[in-house]
């Protein structure tokens, strides 16, 4: 079992060829739309016989410039589009697609090589040759790893191609086990007192929460426009904290495996306190960190690096004294107050309860006591902390 790895690379074209490729994705992006509602509307089985026995002529006719391998391509994603999304339990907007964009396959696309491809879009049905604009690391996956049906896409005017690679799953180097704990302020805290805080970070994000509170009071047209940039601003900024900070915990240990709570439903679950009230303050605090892109994220790098990350049950962590598994303490802010009189850092403790909940060796024997807890910032680049290269 690998993990797949996407390279773009942008391809040699004119400007009449271009227009052309756009056309004809566009076309594609309305036959993906149209098929979609269909199948909505009339409730169609989620098969692609059934969708092609209703679809492809009207398709056809509808769009001209399509060929009829690519509306059989259109047909297909419709059908898996459906499929994910009967399987994830969606439910609301249909799927629709609003770039210009689609996924080959052996029909639409030949001889793939580091240097060119042969593409099936043009309005002649032929397919023409497109060279690609090198770059050292492209070359470099094509030497090692193989490569799966492409997708091709047009953006800001220019025609790339997205190459998915197939990389294997390095095999564990151990079987030693390090506990993460996910939080609010503190990214994450290791069962090896390690702790990830970002304040430059924190502070950014609390002036463009601020700002999108402002722009949503105004409800004028172009403080909604505002608001579009300012909420894509916040979901970049979110993304680069990712990056650097599962870049940071996998640097800092050595563990072969990473364990982390499963946060499935975390606000639904908490959103009550045992009176019943609800945690209006707590729910939006907990929206605001991405804790999901930071699983997905650190999952992909890990099996890159031969590591693997587990997931375990949350449940009392936080209340369950790790030296004694006895749930006799109180938690305070940060700190863990013991029934023996020992304080605890709270997140390092949860962490170690994590780590022990699984059935793998511990990295570390740190007792989690407060004031222990070393922060990986932005200092740490110095000290070799985040600044380490992923390599394949």
């Amino acid at each position: 079992m690998g993990v797949i790895v996407t390279y773009n690379v942008k391809l040699r074209a004119t400007k009449e060829q271009i227009a052309r490729f756009e056309a004809v994705l566009a076309q594609a992006r309305d036959a993906y739309n149209l098929c979609s509602q269909v199948v909505d509307s009339e409730k169609l089985a989620y098969s692609r016989v059934t969708i092609h026995n209703r679809c492809y002529d009207t398709l056809r006719t509808t769009f001209p410039l399509l060929s009829s391998q690519q509306v059989i391509r259109v047909q297909c994603e419709v059908c898996s589009a459906y499929k994910s999304r009967r399987a994830n339990k969606q439910h609301g907007d249909i799927p629709q697609k609003r770039g210009l964009s689609m996924t080959l396959d052996k029909r639409l696309y030949n001889k793939l090589t580091p240097n060119s491809v042969c593409l099936t879009g043009t309005e002649d049905r032929h397919r023409t040759r497109y060279e690609f604009v090198p770059y050292e690391r492209l070359s470099e996956m094509f030497s090692k790893f193989l490569p799966k049906d492409p997708s091709v896409f047009v953006r800001n005017g220019e025609l790339f191609l997205s190459i998915p690679f197939d990389v294997p799953q390095k095999p564990l180097q151990g079987e030693t086990c390090v506990g993460v704990d996910l939080g609010v302020r503190r990214l994450f805290v290791t069962s090896e007192g390690k702790s990830f805080v970002d304040k430059e970070y924190l502070k950014e994000r609390r002036r463009l929460r601020y700002l999108k509170r402002c722009l949503q009071s105004k409800g004028t047209r172009s403080a909604k426009r505002h608001l579009s940039k300012v909420a894509h601003k916040e979901r970049n900024l979110s993304k680069d904290m990712v990056e650097r900070s599962t870049n940071a915990l996998l640097c800092s240990s050595d563990a072969s495996i990473l364990i982390l709570e499963d946060l499935t439903k975390i606000k639904s679950k908490t959103s009550k306190t045992k009176e019943g009230f609800t945690r209006k303050r707590h729910n939006s605090a907990l929206s605001q960190v991405p804790f999901y892109k930071f699983k997905e994220r650190l999952t992909h790098k890990a099996a890159r690096v031969g590591r693997q990350v587990q997931t375990v049950s949350p449940a009392f962590t936080s209340q369950t004294d790790s030296r004694t598994n006895k749930r006799d303490g109180i938690r305070k802010g940060c700190i863990y107050l013991c029934s023996d009189g020992v304080i605890l850092d709270a997140d390092f403790n949860a962490a170690v309860n994590i780590a022990q909940k699984s059935n793998h060796p511990l990295s570390s024997t740190l007792v989690p006591l407060s004031g222990r807890v070393q922060s990986i910032t932005q200092s740490s680049e110095a000290k070799g902390l985040i600044g380490k290269p992923i390599s394949l």
